[in-house]
């Protein structure tokens, strides 16, 4: 009993040692919660079964994330569980010497362990059960549901399955603690806070040159991931700039400490004013104990920001992209030999089949067709590309689908897309993928000319026209050539029958009956039974392109935003615990100063100068980082667009700066208070 009572004296008289313990605890179990919580969020939703198959692929895919982030909080438990050790040697020490043995220490520190992760879960599950009710709103809105059917709902699984995991990480915490509580000696225990730790100095000429490398190693990353990202032509060379960029952080961490120093001496008005010389050396004392922390951190950081932001963005443009790439309900596409290929005056179309097989086409409305001409050998099918890299093609001459003018505006005029104007002679480039109309643009610039059959054809058009044939879930449409309605193209080898339609009816109710029937597995084996009397024919309907890119999209969301956050924590934990660290360390230096005569105001001022600069240039540092990164990812994921990346950057930032904001705050109080005992 005494030591049930001795364990939450202590826990009360070091509560704002346990602060930070505490608030990463809380944060990490709420976290933990809401998402591996979607199963109960989803429950009530009014979605398709399409729809439910992605949400159980998605949590599948964060019951895989959990175990990643499980590890890393249990690691950021292990060690702000180290840093309370270190602030209690002394106190372990003078238990030892009243004459209690060390497994009773080892009994304290296993209760107070329980009593604090008792009051965190409950704490943390209280707080994910609520977020959680505003991730069922985020749920909803992204899939598009019903929220008439609302509830406050709580995940009994998702309360064992936290409960499980946390009890998993605090057994290794006590396994820890009474490792720790063993191997010290009472005299290592009682000497503890006499032991400073060693601050080696750094020439400041050798931080200046260091300082040099890195930011050239940096500079030549950033360019080359964003200005001369098209010299880049494979991973590899991508891994080079990420390892210049991870060398050149750690250099400028580093350097930094000598380098501070350096820049300001160099302004002795400024360094000799008040306690800026004090704060100055106190802060190249604590960046120079800290490189490698510093570093790790600025990385999470950078990731954290990129993987919101881009996540968010994807998302965004994936839902524009949807909205415009899907106007119709259904699309079918056979491809078929020619008549000069198999020798026959006219081969079977795709309504012949269609027939044989007893399609309904009462069905459609809407109904158009077109043929688009493929051929791998005609002069007419290639485009030399003389700034093309492998980004898109490989080598630099690409196949690309043929259509006649009139055919193509069908297509645009139903879609409600531009037209084309092409004359007898011309032909029209069609893109809607960024980089390919940047290549395409290049070369129509110049008056690029084809030659076909004994004929030049000039370009229409000095761009590339934003355009697309076949609806799509990603702005992938390499490139269309567009050519006037006399072009011969009886040579070719294959001819595609592309037909797209509505369904006939207005109701949504038979509309999705119809949409379950036609994009079902069973419709596509109707019209492909694998007797080889046909080419395969393709179908896609509006509702499994949107469902094949809602899932991916909201996946990138969930994983962001889950790995994001816990970046997000760990970075602000592991900063806060080496402020306070450092604030134990410095308080004999506070005491010097009030003993001097030197004011409450002047030392908090240079507490938070202190505290400001240790947390602002990892997040500095991180932000441009983030500043190219996010260029380059997004260029990478181009097919997908950017649409909305200044409101998901805004959104980043806003998350961000909270959970960044509340350690920074409870890092400086309590540092107050460690100064101040």
């Amino acid at each position: 009993m005494m030591l049930f009572k001795l364990a939450f004296r202590n826990i009360v008289k070091s509560i704002r040692d346990y602060m930070i313990y505490f608030a990463t605890l809380v944060l990490g179990v709420a976290v933990f919660y809401v998402f591996n919580a979607l199963d109960s969020q989803t429950v009530m939703l009014s979605i398709s079964n399409d729809t439910r198959e992605i949400i159980n692929v998605i949590l599948e895919a964060m019951s895989v994330v959990s175990v990643f982030v499980s590890f890393i909080l249990g690691f950021l438990i292990v060690y702000a569980s180290g840093f309370l050790m270190k602030r209690r040697k002394k106190e372990f020490g003078l238990y030892l010497l009243l004459g209690m043995g060390k497994g009773k220490v080892s009994g304290i520190l296993l209760i107070e362990t329980v009593y604090i992760g008792v009051l965190s879960l409950v704490a943390g599950l209280g707080l994910g059960v609520v977020a959680s009710q505003g991730m069922s709103i985020v749920v909803a809105n992204l899939f598009k549901a019903d929220m008439t059917q609302f509830r406050f709902t709580v995940s009994g699984a998702a309360i064992a399955k936290t409960l499980i995991y946390f009890a998993v990480i605090f057994l290794v915490v006590i396994v820890f603690q009474t490792f720790m509580v063993g191997k010290n000696r009472l005299i290592n225990l009682l000497n503890a806070r006499k032991k400073a730790q060693k601050n080696y100095g750094k020439n400041p000429i050798l931080c200046v040159v260091v300082f040099i490398i890195g930011a050239v190693l940096l500079g030549t990353a950033y360019y080359n991931v964003t200005v001369g990202f098209e010299d880049i032509f494979s991973l590899s060379d991508i891994g080079i700039e990420i390892i210049k960029g991870i060398v050149g952080t750690f250099a400028v961490f580093w350097s930094v400490s000598g380098f501070l120093i350096v820049v300001v001496k160099s302004n002795k008005k400024f360094y000799n004013k008040g306690l800026n010389c004090f704060t100055t050396k106190e802060l190249s004392s604590r960046i120079n104990t800290s490189v490698f922390a510093g570093g790790i951190i600025s990385l999470l950081l950078f990731f954290t920001i990129s993987i919101l932001s881009c996540s968010v963005a994807v998302k965004n443009s994936m839902d524009k992209i949807i909205e415009r790439k899907t106007p119709m309900d259904i699309q079918f596409t056979m491809s078929k030999p020619s008549a000069e290929l198999t020798g026959e005056t006219e081969t079977k179309d795709i309504f012949y089949y269609f027939n044989e097989y007893q399609i309904d086409m009462n069905d459609f409305k809407d109904m158009t067709c077109v043929q688009v001409y493929n051929d791998s050998t005609s002069n007419m099918a290639k485009y030399t590309l003389e700034n093309a890299t492998d980004y898109f093609v490989s080598p630099d001459q690409m196949w690309i689908p043929i259509i006649h003018v009139s055919d193509y505006n069908k297509l645009a005029n139903i879609y409600g897309i531009d037209t084309c104007k092409v004359e007898s002679g011309e032909y029209a480039l069609v893109s809607d993928n960024s980089q390919a109309a940047k290549l395409y643009s290049q070369a129509l610039e110049t008056g690029k000319t084809i030659e076909f059959n004994g004929n030049t054809y000039t370009p229409a058009y000095k761009k590339c026209v934003d355009g697309f044939i076949a609806m799509s879930n990603a702005e992938n449409n390499m490139g269309v050539l567009v050519v006037a309605d006399d072009a011969d193209f009886s040579y070719v080898n294959f001819i595609d029958d592309f037909v797209v339609a509505n369904y006939n009816t207005e109701d949504e109710t038979k509309k999705a009956s119809m949409e379950e029937y036609y994009g079902d597995f069973e419709f596509w084996e109707k019209l492909n039974p694998g007797d080889g009397e046909h080419a395969c024919i393709d179908i896609s309907t509006r509702i499994g392109l949107v469902n094949g890119a809602l899932g991916m999209s909201v996946l990138l969301v969930f994983v962001g935003l889950y790995l994001g956050i816990i970046f997000l924590i760990s970075s602000g934990a592991i900063l806060s615990l080496k402020e306070l660290s450092e604030a134990a360390d410095s308080k004999d230096k506070y005491k010097i100063l009030r003993k001097i005569g030197v004011d409450e105001k002047q030392i908090n001022r240079s507490l938070l100068s202190q505290s400001g600069v240790f947390f602002g240039l990892p997040l500095f540092i991180a932000i441009i980082h983030s500043i190219f990164g996010i260029q380059t990812a997004l260029l990478i994921l181009e097919v997908f667009g950017r649409e909305g990346l200044f409101v998901s950057i805004f959104v980043s930032a806003c998350i961000i700066l909270g959970i960044y904001g509340i350690y920074f705050a409870i890092t400086y109080t309590c540092s107050k208070k460690i100064i101040s005992e």
